[in-house]
């Protein structure tokens, strides 16, 4: 017999449908653009890049088109897994209620920021490299922690409520490792693809 966490998320309900439960997606889509306009309204209210430059660290997720492909790769690669394991050992908590919201709102912050950083470095010109070296990865890192992030709080409230009321609630241990592999393999595909362009736009612009 299927427990209910399983009924809850599994069996013949889609892939995207599991990890885009609209009452808990919504709101963290709304933490992730509301952390992005704050990070955008800080850089600029504080003045947080005064030599006008993009500081490509290693897992800023901000990659470097003239350093070749793996290191931008590998930038990408390591700040989505960075971001998936810290989500996953959220929800393992009952903390994880108040952390993961947290978390994307701070993501959205770090977001905001980057994209700012390619306007303050080379103005409007920067919207192009931003568009091409920086948005396309970041859009597809943010989609994949948010769908993540559903199913990490989701688990994290119903770890919290078993604490509460033992026997109350079913918990699939196994599956919610299971789901955690699952998007690991987009991670990659979108790191290769964000660390393609930006070598592109190296080649082409640079």
């Amino acid at each position: 017999m299927k427990t209910k966490e399983s009924q809850a998320f599994f069996g013949d309900i889609p892939f995207l449908r599991r990890f885009s439960v609209g009452r808990v997606f919504g709101p963290l889509l709304a933490l992730l653009l509301g952390g992005a306009a704050a990070g955008a309204f800080c850089g600029v209210r504080f003045d947080l890049f005064p030599a006008g430059e993009v500081l490509p660290l290693f897992f800023s997720g901000i990659p470097r088109p003239e350093a070749g492909f793996f290191p931008c790769f590998s930038t990408l690669l390591f700040n989505m897994l960075a971001c998936l394991i810290l989500l996953f050992l959220l929800g393992m908590t009952a903390f994880g209620v108040a952390a993961v919201p947290a978390f994307i709102f701070l993501k959205g912050v770090t977001v905001g920021l980057g994209a700012l950083s390619f306007l303050t470095a080379d103005g409007l010109s920067g919207l192009l490299r931003a568009a091409c070296v920086y948005t396309p990865a970041s859009a597809g890192a943010s989609l994949l922690l948010l769908l993540f992030a559903t199913r990490t709080l989701i688990f994290s409230r119903r770890l919290a409520r078993a604490g509460a009321a033992p026997g109350e609630e079913s918990l699939d241990f196994r599956r919610y490792f299971t789901d955690f592999l699952l998007f690991l393999p987009p991670a990659v595909m979108t790191a290769l693809a964000g660390g393609l362009l930006a070598v592109l736009y190296g080649r082409i612009f640079m």
